[in-house]
């Protein structure tokens, strides 16, 4: 996890509060937090974006690897339901300690209930020497610099802070939430803390932006349609370069309900990892 950073008094708003914190102090892992409004997604009012609860999770299990050396190599994360803004337990367990692997696994709970599972897969930092040709991994990834900055309330209606609208500064390639079709790409840089007090790591930024890539491409509409992500998977072959995250997605659906999006994950050197998501389809109405 990425050391403690001061923030500057007019940084965005936090994504989320260590309990009882609204300026940083000392932050912790596991405990209570709190999903401030910069936290919320698109479709309730009150509940928080899938990247906001997933980046905090991100946080909690990489922590267990800091002083061993280690990085998250693999992110697995089913969703319950939504998550509410507001007060959430976060608490996490070693499934396999190891100095080579470790196996971490997390929850967030609210009210009684278990809103998100997490597990994530620790690896040793190392230095192995490669021939020459076996660690490319191409780009495929059009340029930051072709990507539109689209306008802060493109992506959610109403006003206010939004995880999508406010604490994501995004550049658009293609697809997007008004554009019906099955592959998207953006570019997503995230403004606003994780928790208060304290700069994303490159594992956050990552995960955090992995949850849009059903946004991006979806080759139905989303007016006409529920498309619900039950959960998110990323693999980081490396950790990202910079704070921009690039995401070129494709969406399959089938008319049983059910829908795969698979993710390619991008920094300005190449890309950097995959994801992908199972979704749940369905009409409205």
């Amino acid at each position: 996890m990425t050391p403690l950073v001061p923030v500057a008094p007019d940084e965005p708003e936090a994504i989320c509060y260590p309990l009882g914190a609204k300026e940083a102090s000392h932050p912790h892992v596991t405990g209570r937090f709190d999903f401030g409004p910069a936290a919320r997604g698109p479709w309730h009012s009150d509940a928080a974006h899938g990247g906001a609860p997933a980046a905090l999770l991100a946080r909690a299990i990489e922590a267990h690897g800091t002083s061993a050396g280690m990085r998250l190599a693999t992110f697995h994360s089913i969703f319950f339901g939504p998550v509410p803004l507001g007060e959430v337990d976060l608490s996490t367990s070693i499934l396999k300690p190891g100095r080579r692997q470790m196996v971490v696994g997390a929850q967030l709970n609210a009210g009684g209930q278990t809103l998100v599972e997490a597990r994530g897969v620790l690896l040793r930092a190392g230095e192995v020497e490669l021939p020459a040709s076996a660690d490319e991994t191409g780009s495929g990834m059009p340029p930051l610099e072709a990507g539109r900055e689209i306008d802060g309330g493109h992506w959610g209606s109403g006003e206010g802070l939004a995880f999508q609208r406010t604490s994501n500064t995004i550049r658009l390639i293609r697809g997007g939430p008004e554009d019906d079709r099955r592959d998207g790409a953006a570019w997503f840089r995230l403004d606003s803390p994780i928790v208060a007090g304290e700069q994303p790591s490159p594992a956050q930024r990552a995960v955090a932006a992995a949850d849009f890539g059903h946004g991006l491409a979806h080759p139905i509409s989303f007016e006409k349609f529920l498309l619900v992500n039950c959960d998110l998977n990323v693999w980081l072959l490396r950790e990202p370069l910079g704070e921009w995250i690039g995401v070129s997605a494709t969406t399959e659906v089938s008319a049983n309900g059910s829908g795969v999006t698979r993710t390619g994950l991008y920094d300005t050197e190449g890309r950097f990892g995959t994801a992908g998501q199972s979704l749940f389809v369905d009409r409205i109405g």
